[in-house]
Order: C-alpha cells, then sequence, then structure tokens
C-alpha cells in the first residue's frame, strides 16, 4: 500500500510541476503581449516626450473619417500609469498616438488598446522605435529618436544600428542632423533644401554651416538703407542649386586636405593651446564612419584654423631663418605690387628669385615665401636694385631644361603652346557642331526627365557666356541675340514663333550649352561632357573634331590634316597631326623611338 500511496504522490507532484510551469508560461506572455480590452478614451493621455513632433492635418483628418465610418480596427499600445503623474488618466499611449487623436476628433467614447505592463525605458524604447519605423518619418524627426536611444537608453550606434536592421552609417549620418543650426532645420522643414544638401551641411562646425548654407542658393542683390550699396543674400524664394554646386564649394573652401598641407599636421606649434591637426577632432579622419564618402585623404573642417595656421607656420618659418642666418629674414609674395595677403610682403616686382646656387651674389639672402601655393618655402633672393648679376634681369627656375640647355627647352614650349592654341580653337568648333548635331536629335514630346532638366536650367538663367553660345547654335546673328538675352519681351515673340519639336531643341541646348566652355580661351579646358553628349546622342565625335582641324589649320599642314581626316572616316588608328615645325632633335628623337619599335617587333617575332 504504502508503494501505491508513493507513486500517486509521486504523480500528482510532477502535475502540479506541469501546472505550475504552463501557469508561469502564461504570466509570461500576458506580460509581453499584454490584455486586449476596449479602453475609455478619457482614461488615456497620449505621452509627454514623443518623438513625432508634428502631425499632418490633411491625413490626421482622413484617419479621423476613415475611423468615423469604420471604428479603429488595428489596437493601440498603452500601459498603465500612477494617477499622479497624469492627473486623471489611469493609461499612458506608447504606440498610436496618431490612432487616440484621431478617434478623439472623430467623437469615439471608447478604442480598442493592448494594456502592458512597461517600465518607463521600455515605453521610451517602444515608443522611439515604433515612430522610426514609421515610412513617412521626417529624417530630423528620425534623426532626433536616434539621439534619445543614445543619450536616454545609452545604447551605441552599433547598437541603435542592431536593434532597428539599420546600417552603421545610416545611423551615423542621420545623428549628425541633430547638430543642423536652426535655419538649416527649418530650410530642410520647409523643403528649401533637399535630405543630401542637409546631410553635407549637419558634418560641418555650426560657425561654418551658415556659409554652407548660403551657398546652396543663388543670390540676390538687396539695397542697404543705412549704408549705400547692396548685399548680397540667398535667395530663398527659387529653388535651390543641385547638390553638386554644394560639394564643389565644399571641397573648394571647407575640405582642406591635410597631405597637401605646406606644414606638419603633427605641428603642435602652430595654434596657442598646442592642438595638432592630426589630434583635432575638426577633421574627416576623427569620424571615418560620417565621413565614409571622402577617400583622398585626411581633410581639415575648419578653414578659419587652417588660415591661422598657415600664418603662424610662416611665422615660425621665418623665425628659424632669422635663427640661422642670424639676421632678419625678408617676406616674398609670388604676386605683383603689394601683397594682399600678407602686409610687408615684397611685390614680386621687388626682388629677383635665384634658382641656381652657382647665380647667388653677394647681396644674395633667405626669404620666406608668405602667400600662393608655395606658402611658408624658403627661397633664395636678391633684392638689391643696383646688383651687378641680378639688376635688370629676372631669373625663373621654369626657364631651364633638366639637360640645361635653355634654347631646346624655349623651343619646346613655344610648340607645346602653339598646339594648345590649336587645339582650344578646335575644341570650341566640334564642341558647337556636336551640340548642333545632339539638339536634332530630340523631338517633342521630350521625355520628362529631360524637359525637367531643361526647363529648371532654362529658368536658373544661364551665364551671360552660355547665353551667347545658344544664340550661335541657332543660328542668330548678333543685333538678334542681344535681342533675345536682354529683351523679355522679344524673347517671348521669338519663343512663341517656334514649333514643338525646336522649342524642346532649344531647352535641352540650355541645358548643356556649358558643356566644354572655354570663357577665356587661354587654357585648354575638359571636354568629357561633349563626348558624353555626342555618345548619348549618336554624334561622331572624333569625326567632328578632325573635319574642324582641317578647317582651321593653317594651309602649310593641310595635307596632314587631310590624312588624318581620312583615317577617322575609315575607322583607322593616327595620331592627331601638329601646327608647328618639329625640330631636327624632335624628329631624331621620333625616329629613334620608330627604330626601337620596330626592334623590339622583330624580337617578338624571332621568339
Amino acid at each position: 500500500m504504502s508503494i501505491v500511496v508513493s507513486l500517486r504522490l509521486t504523480f500528482e507532484g510532477e502535475v502540479q510541476m506541469r501546472k505550475r510551469e504552463q501557469a508561469k508560461k502564461t504570466n509570461n506572455v500576458t506580460h509581453n503581449t499584454g490584455v486586449l480590452r476596449t479602453v475609455l478614451l478619457s482614461e488615456i493621455v497620449p505621452p509627454p516626450n514623443n518623438v513625432r513632433r508634428e502631425f499632418d492635418e490633411k491625413g490626421l483628418a482622413d484617419l479621423t473619417e476613415s475611423i468615423r465610418r469604420q471604428g479603429v480596427l488595428q489596437p493601440i499600445l498603452v500601459r498603465e500609469i500612477q494617477s499622479s503623474k497624469a492627473g486623471k488618466g489611469k493609461y499612458e499611449v506608447v504606440a498610436g498616438e496618431r490612432r487616440f487623436r484621431a478617434a478623439r476628433l472623430a467623437g469615439l467614447k471608447e478604442i480598442p488598446a493592448q494594456i502592458r505592463e512597461m517600465s518607463d525605458e521600455e515605453a521610451l524604447g517602444a515608443q522611439i522605435v515604433e515612430n522610426l519605423q514609421r515610412e513617412d518619418v521626417h529624417p530630423l524627426d528620425e534623426a532626433a529618436g536616434f539621439l534619445r536611444l543614445k543619450q536616454e537608453m545609452k545604447l551605441e550606434i552599433r547598437d541603435i544600428a542592431a536593434r532597428l536592421a539599420r546600417d552603421v552609417r545610416y545611423i551615423a549620418r542621420r545623428l549628425a542632423l541633430t547638430n543642423l543650426i536652426e535655419e538649416a532645420r527649418g530650410d530642410h522643414r520647409r523643403e528649401r533644401i533637399t535630405l543630401a544638401h542637409a546631410l553635407e551641411i549637419c558634418r560641418l562646425a555650426p560657425e561654418i554651416q551658415k556659409e554652407a548654407l548660403a551657398a546652396c542658393y543663388e543670390t540676390k542683390s538687396v539695397l542697404n538703407k543705412n549704408r549705400t550699396g547692396y548685399d548680397y543674400l540667398p535667395d530663398k524664394g527659387r529653388p535651390a542649386r543641385p547638390l553638386r554646386f554644394l560639394q564643389e564649394w565644399l571641397t573648394k573652401n571647407v575640405y582642406l586636405n591635410l597631405k597637401q598641407a605646406p606644414f606638419d599636421p603633427r605641428d603642435s606649434r602652430l595654434r596657442e593651446d598646442g592642438l595638432a591637426c592630426a589630434d583635432c577632432p575638426q577633421r574627416t579622419g576623427h569620424d571615418k564612419t560620417l565621413f565614409a564618402d571622402l577617400r583622398d585623404g585626411d581633410r581639415c573642417l575648419n578653414p578659419g584654423c587652417f588660415q591661422g595656421k598657415l600664418r603662424k607656420f610662416v611665422e615660425v618659418t621665418k623665425a628659424a631663418v632669422e635663427n640661422k642666418q642670424k639676421r632678419p629674414a625678408a617676406l616674398i609674395s609670388p604676386y605683383y605690387g603689394a601683397s594682399k595677403e600678407t602686409e610687408g610682403a615684397l611685390g614680386r616686382d621687388q626682388y629677383h628669385l635665384i634658382a641656381r646656387r652657382a647665380d647667388r651674389c653677394a647681396s644674395a639672402e633667405r626669404a620666406v615665401v608668405a602667400d600662393g601655393s608655395e606658402i611658408g618655402r624658403v627661397k633664395w633672393i636678391c633684392r638689391e636694385k643696383t646688383c651687378r648679376d641680378h639688376a635688370g634681369c629676372r631669373i625663373e627656375p621654369s626657364s631651364h631644361s633638366s639637360s640645361g640647355s635653355p634654347s631646346i627647352a624655349s623651343s619646346e614650349n613655344r610648340n607645346k603652346r602653339k598646339q594648345e592654341l590649336f587645339e582650344i580653337k578646335v575644341n570650341e568648333e566640334a564642341r558647337k557642331r556636336v551640340m548642333k548635331e545632339a539638339a536634332r536629335t530630340y523631338g517633342w514630346p521630350l521625355d520628362r526627365e529631360h524637359l525637367n532638366e531643361a526647363v529648371k536650367e532654362f529658368f536658373r538663367r544661364i551665364p551671360s557666356e552660355h547665353q551667347r553660345t545658344v544664340c550661335e547654335v541657332v543660328g542668330m546673328d548678333e543685333s538678334e541675340a542681344e535681342k533675345l538675352r536682354f529683351n523679355q519681351d522679344a524673347a517671348l515673340q521669338y519663343l512663341a514663333g517656334l514649333d514643338d519639336q525646336r522649342l524642346a531643341q532649344f531647352l535641352m541646348l540650355c541645358s548643356f550649352a556649358h558643356y566644354g566652355a572655354n570663357q577665356y580661351k587661354n587654357n585648354e579646358v575638359d571636354q568629357s561632357e561633349v563626348i558624353r553628349l555626342s555618345e548619348e546622342r549618336g554624334v561622331d565625335y572624333a569625326l567632328v573634331d578632325a573635319e574642324v582641324r582641317l578647317e582651321l589649320c593653317p594651309k602649310k599642314y593641310r595635307d596632314d590634316h587631310e590624312a588624318y581626316l581620312g583615317a577617322v572616316k575609315n575607322g583607322e588608328k593616327m595620331d592627331k597631326p601638329v601646327v608647328f615645325e618639329r625640330s631636327s632633335l624632335e624628329e631624331r628623337a621620333d625616329e629613334g623611338e620608330q627604330t626601337s619599335e620596330t626592334r623590339n617587333r622583330a624580337k617578338g617575332q624571332v621568339a
């Protein structure tokens, strides 16, 4: 009997244990998923610190009307709170505040809700994550949510990325939006600047952001009543410039490559506080996640500090020279006349630059370059006006070739310049012909993409030199072009007289008139955009280029250029002919290269 009783007790014990485990699981599920029931709206209060700052009025009105017709289809998430925290409220909204607000506007008395036990920290986390998972969340609100997760929940960027299944760099760049100045925030909220503009600006120090924001817009002149003259301000009444304009401005004015700096980035003498560039947080290398798109070296983000270090670098170099030569050292400028950058620096017309040791005279001295591309360099100069060796002459390093033969070097330079001037003429004529042929490939109606681009470029008022190009390409004489450029009524009359196809061609011409433009025609400019246009529109750029070369070359070189044109037409490879007489030295060098190439080919055949 005792054995039977013992077995029965053991069985009952196992049953009770299973019941307790099942109850425990049930309690856990209830705690995690909550209890679903209908709750009076009067017992619910909105969250005190919701990430979502703004609710679209139209969207909220549409949701209200939907709830009025169909009711609340998806329960909101609430948690029970103490009455002392929210007056008469018994529950606090954790997720679904928009549905809660719409239900009240619809006149409902109660709402389906999931009641879950949650601590303040759990509620905050769920609230932030719920808002961040919405499709219509504004980037600035998203950034604020990430910041709260980082600060209030003590999460690192990688933890936030893992929790939301996002890329680490995405989180880092969104967090940087919280650094935007108020003016930039407002412009982004009003959609004056895009998210891409904002992401570029937010990475900068606040004192630079205002200038960067101004670079996003065209400028307008406003008469200043307090003084004589005009102020040039950002024109926010017009669309912002494309992102590439801001990026080019940042590259030129803000992103200063430390590898190309004349001073050592590790030099702690260039700031009063001893902070070297290598240890400074205002550089791209300090946050590689945020600046992963800038791959060509560590860059300074504080132009003011960079310029200050340049000035200090000149002072340090000057002091070192003076200490070595035991007398004051001069500051020199590579520019003629008085230096605009540094007071007291000698202009280029006030000294002779000594390139070689053998040319140093009794008055030769060391000097420090105070501005320009060689700032901080030490040069040997002579500033004695009565110097027998250097009075009335100027010796430049570039006047001598490595072989020590100035005549050969100068001849090569003249030939190179002559060819370059010819290339400029060819490129200018070829680009216009490519544009003319490319314009003929457009027809009405334009693709929406092309039309948008053309209208945008047209209404942005292209610069005057590009306007002249457009007028020349469409075949206007000078008087007609002047009317079109300066008389609005005449321009409207001209455009009204164009049929749909010619209007489409005119608009697209406005959008690529700046390709390969060479305003001053002093040096060659890149023609890659013209070549790209020719490829896109089925224009043979090589043939156009060869035809223009034949038309513009001097008569004595026509045979070579005709041969080159024939080779291009036949699809054969041939070096472009030149427009200068080759020296005997150059011809011998070419013959030597050809002989060497012939030998190599023969060796290859024997092998």
